[in-house]
């Protein structure tokens, strides 16, 4: 079934790429001010019953895609050819095409060249990436061609005064308020961005935006604050959980329910998942769950080793996944229970979601040439093509 929605979804991209092709034709010869309409867009609201913003997108990406022809008759190059073609062999959906336009039009001028390898740079990520994806790797597109960016104004802005208060509630609770100086805005923002947004396939997310806001706010720099090692108390320590497990279940990594906590159960695959980078306490217990030894706590992964996680990995590895080091695990690829060791060619940094993903699914991590690829599952790509995260890879320069 995931290969017949693949071939339909590319022959509507094929038939979408006719019709903005149609549309192009149209424009080019004045079709609607022939037949008494005011522009091509008001003939296509009412011929193909589509609203104005649907009718002016088709014949925007209609003016990129595809030759038009000015007041004296003269015929004009496309300004996208390779995404054109790409469109038209059903490659690429309408929104990564979008995604295209939108990122080399932020552009500045360019020397045709480098227009021609940034549009080529763009299609060949869009064969692997959604269109949120892409538009990400499209920022790291506009750095290669224009390295140096907006020159920055002269005056030198006033420092802003930062402001932070809070207060005591009855139930332990603090209430919040702050004013954060926009050199700290941008940062803050990206931090809390992912978390923000309705849970990513839950359709019964009833949070309000300010409980997302406030979710974001304890996930990304709360538990961030405190993970971190030059934190002045509990030494970054990550929170402990007592897992009560066999460690035979524990290598089974099997559904079968275990006791975390007083009424308290997760799965013994979450709880495998969880020890691959975890704070580690073995214990014997007797028969009546009594301790009867507690060995010296271990890190699966120490800190020597995880730095040159983040040096090599710089976040979650994931192909199109931005998520930052700090908030990312260190996964083993084979894992320690079944002998898997804890040295750098057998971790691989991942973003929770992913880590999960991993462990439940038939996606696989293998390391090559010291650099970690994923091979996705057949429903994916039938060739099972090996795909790294392009944010992550040096991007190709101009000749």
């Amino acid at each position: 079934m995931v290969s017949l929605a693949q071939g339909i979804a590319g022959e509507v991209w094929r038939l979408y790429a006719r019709l903005v092709e149609v549309v192009s034709h149209m424009d080019n010869r004045g079709t609607g001010t022939n037949l008494g309409y005011s522009n091509t867009v008001a003939l296509l609201v009412h011929v193909l019953r589509i609203s104005p913003r649907e009718a002016k997108h088709l014949v925007a990406q209609a003016s990129d895609l595809f030759p038009g022809v000015t007041p004296t008759g003269s015929v004009t190059e496309a300004l996208l050819p390779q995404t054109s073609a790409a469109f038209a062999a059903g490659d690429i959906s309408s929104e990564a095409v979008d995604v295209i336009r939108k990122t080399l039009k932020d552009l500045p001028d360019l020397e045709p060249e480098k227009r021609v390898l940034a549009e080529s740079v763009m299609l060949e990520q869009a064969a692997e990436d959604d269109p949120n994806a892409l538009a990400r790797f499209g920022a790291r597109v506009r750095t290669m061609v224009d390295p140096d960016g907006p020159p920055p104004p002269d005056p030198e802005p006033a420092r802003q005064t930062q402001v932070f208060k809070y207060r005591d509630r009855r139930d332990g609770s603090l209430e919040l308020s702050a004013v954060v100086a926009a050199e700290n805005a941008g940062p803050l923002r990206v931090m809390i961005n992912e978390c923000e947004r309705p849970r990513l396939g839950d359709t019964e997310d009833t949070r309000t935006f300010s409980e997302r806001l406030g979710d974001a706010f304890a996930e990304r720099i709360l538990k961030r604050a405190a993970n971190c090692p030059d934190m002045p108390m509990g030494n970054g320590l990550r929170t402990e959980v007592a897992f009560t497990i066999a460690f035979e279940d524990l290598k089974k990594g099997l559904d079968d329910r275990i006791l975390v906590g007083d009424d308290i159960y997760t799965t013994a695959r979450e709880a495998r998942r969880i020890a691959c980078d975890c704070h580690m306490f073995p214990a014997v217990l007797g028969s009546r769950s009594e301790p009867l030894d507690v060995a010296v706590p271990a890190y699966t992964t120490p800190a020597h080793i995880r730095r040159g996680l983040v040096l090599r990995d710089k976040g979650c590895a994931f192909p199109g996944c931005c998520k930052p080091a700090s908030v990312c695990d260190a996964h083993h690829i084979q894992h320690w229970a079944d002998q898997g060791d804890t040295r750098l060619d057998n971790l691989v940094l991942l973003c929770k979601h992913h880590h999960r993903l991993i462990h439940n699914s038939d996606w696989a991590v293998t390391m090559v040439n010291r650099r970690p690829q994923f091979t996705p599952p057949t429903y994916i790509d039938p060739q099972r093509r090996p795909r790294t995260n392009s944010l992550r890879r040096p991007l190709p320069t101009a000749a």
